[in-house]
């Protein structure tokens, strides 16, 4: 993309689709938010699969492959949450690959805290997806009720922190503008 006006609304778009699931799987996996309302999570889920329109369209236009997973995942976790069953079930995968792949992309093209940033988020949405294998195949060890919390709480928790790791990454042009900002007030401040 040339213009910089639409890198950053991309830019935005980007970030709040990965925080709407970044936060929805942090809330997933804590014990005391089951009594969050439907609406709430199918607003936020709506809201962050029109960002990931807008990323979708704007990746597509400027051939953009990183932006292409984030639209990618973000899109198919927001359908997957209203599609039961097989379907459903396969566009989480979907998500969890594309979310994979955009770490996968930032670890190869960035260097840096970028690149550290890509590492956690392919290590977070892979073991998302390993974990989440695991919960819905292997029989649980033991019937307890905490030890059952814990254990289904890990893919939720696995989920923010890939999300939650994308958005930062996606945000970069965002925090790039306001670090210019803050440096030339500080540039042209009395007070030093």
């Amino acid at each position: 993309m040339q213009n910089i006006t639409g890198v950053r609304v991309v830019s935005a778009a980007a970030t709040v689709a990965a925080l709407v699931f970044g936060v929805r799987g942090l809330v997933g996996s804590l014990p005391f938010a089951f009594g969050l309302p439907q609406s709430v999570l199918l607003a936020a889920t709506v809201i962050g699969g029109l960002a990931g329109v807008v990323v979708l369209i704007a990746a597509v236009r400027a051939r953009d492959r990183r932006a292409l997973a984030i639209a990618v995942s973000v899109l198919a976790f927001a359908l997957a949450w209203g599609v039961p069953g097989p379907v459903g079930s396969a566009l989480y995968f979907v998500a969890q690959a594309a979310l994979v792949a955009f770490g996968l992309l930032t670890v190869w093209t960035a260097h840096g805290a970028q690149r550290t940033l890509g590492w956690i988020v392919t290590v977070a949405a892979a073991l998302w997806f390993v974990v989440g294998v695991l919960t819905q195949t292997v029989p649980p060890l033991s019937t307890s009720q905490e030890f059952l919390v814990v254990v289904y709480a890990i893919p939720g928790l696995l989920q923010a922190v890939a999300y939650l790791a994308a958005a930062v990454l996606v945000a970069v042009p965002l925090l790039r503008t306001l670090g210019a900002g803050a440096g030339r007030l500080w540039d042209s401040a009395e007070v030093r």
